[in-house]
């Protein structure tokens, strides 16, 4: 009786601390690794290393890829001789979650999950950092704080600023916040697919619910588009065409063709936007390629990239050599700016096939994938795929904490659920 009352109180706190960490994902990095630890830390007690039948789960199968990935990293390492320093800067530090997620949730019995309540609280975490960051932001642009303490340049507002000059001011102040803009965009888009989820699984859209849905979501639209995130945006309208199929799928056809011009004058007004063009740049209207490498740092970057994984494509270089390399074809090619302020590969496709060859980026690519869960994840798990795959074809999305924490929050929500169906 004694152990029973104790599994259940460990199963409680491993609850609220899933709770903490869906509050937690959209805040400053500092914060989240700490959330993301105490989650697995209170993990263990409740793991029951019993022999189930875990090859016939299909939802098994990312665990199984994301340790294939693991270790077949680990080996190439080991070819490499650079498994220390992939060690100490990567696998046991940012993506130590990842190398545990796969033991902690397939031996987790877990009883107490309810998927929508941790995703409401995830929504809600969303919705306050965003908030927090916005009136930190103005305080400072109103001198009410004091930016030259923090490190950040941001002039008063006079009777000259337009909201245009905040929208570029605010891209600039988001590092101190939320560390990297583009792991906001993609926190903010996925509680928008969780927002969406949540209305219409609660059972269909009242007054008073459409109302605060609306509010919330048109301030989510509005901050992602504020932090100037390329993939945040071509994410957010892609998720839009997916709820907007999700909602509507089974109305009137009529209903869809209305819905998709909204999207569509939607995008035409938001590409329309002085500030738009000069983020995504005209140059890529124009659909000649020399001057499409040009309108983004990222496509000659990429280039150097594929340059270099093209000499070893199996194996790939090494972690250890990747940015000494890139950095020396940045110097060949004349690439000075890139050199001088070292920018890294802004694809995690193009860092594993660097660090480990093709295969890595295959296996990741695999990984994504939203087939792996039952019908009732489906939208949001083909919406996280999304999200998740644009995200990491415009950065490294598993260096920072903040990206890898939001990987192992969806992928254990998605098992979780799936593991309580199996259960009931």
């Amino acid at each position: 009786m004694h152990r029973l009352l104790s599994n259940l109180k460990a199963e409680k706190i491993n609850y609220y601390a899933l709770f903490l960490l869906a509050f937690s994902l959209n805040f400053p990095q500092k914060i989240v690794i700490y959330t993301v630890a105490f989650w697995l830390l209170t993990c263990l007690p409740i793991l029951r290393f019993k022999t189930p039948i875990i090859v016939r789960n299909k939802s098994n199968i990312p665990l199984f890829l994301l340790v294939l990935l693991a270790f077949g990293r680990i080996l190439i390492a080991i070819h490499h001789s650079d498994l220390s320093i992939l060690l100490a800067k990567q696998l046991l530090d940012t993506q130590l979650p990842l190398l545990l997620l796969p033991f902690v949730l397939i031996f987790q019995e877990k009883k107490l999950i309810e998927p929508s309540k941790v995703l409401f609280v995830y929504v809600v975490g969303c919705f306050v950092s965003s908030v927090v960051a916005v009136i930190c932001f103005y305080l400072f642009r109103f001198a009410v704080l004091n930016p030259h303490a923090h490190l950040l340049y941001i002039p008063l507002r006079d009777a000259n600023s337009s909201i245009a000059d905040d929208i570029i001011l605010f891209q600039g102040s988001i590092s101190w916040f939320f560390k990297h803009r583009a792991a906001m965009g993609a926190n903010l888009v996925m509680a928008l697919a969780c927002l969406i989820y949540l209305a219409k699984s609660d059972g269909g859209f009242k007054r008073w619910r459409l109302v605060a849905v609306c509010f919330v979501a048109i301030f989510f639209v509005c901050v992602i588009y504020a932090t100037g995130s390329r993939s945040g945006l071509i994410s957010l309208f892609t998720i839009l065409i997916i709820s907007l199929i999700y909602l509507l799928f089974n109305k009137r056809k009529k209903r869809l063709v209305i819905g998709f011009a909204l999207i569509a004058a939607l995008l035409s007004g938001c590409m329309s936007l002085k500030t738009t063009r000069s983020l995504l740049t005209s140059e890529v209207s124009s659909l000649d390629y020399n001057r499409i490498r040009t309108a983004d740092p990222r496509f000659q970057i990429w280039e150097s990239a594929v340059e270099i994984m093209n000499e070893n494509p199996i194996v790939g270089i090494g972690y250890s050599r990747v940015n000494s390399e890139l950095f020396e074809k940045y110097k060949a090619k004349g690439q000075m700016k890139f050199y001088n302020e070292r920018l890294k590969t802004h694809n995690q496709f193009l860092q594993f096939s660097l660090e480990s060859g093709i295969w890595a980026a295959v296996l990741y690519a695999i990984f994504l994938l939203p087939i792996y869960f039952g019908r009732e994840n489906r939208y949001l798990s083909f919406s996280f795929s999304t999200v998740f795959f644009l995200y990491s074809m415009f950065e490294d999305s598993l260096i920072l904490i903040n990206g890898v924490s939001l990987l192992v929050f969806f992928v254990s929500i998605f098992f979780l659920s799936e593991k309580k169906k199996e259960i009931v």
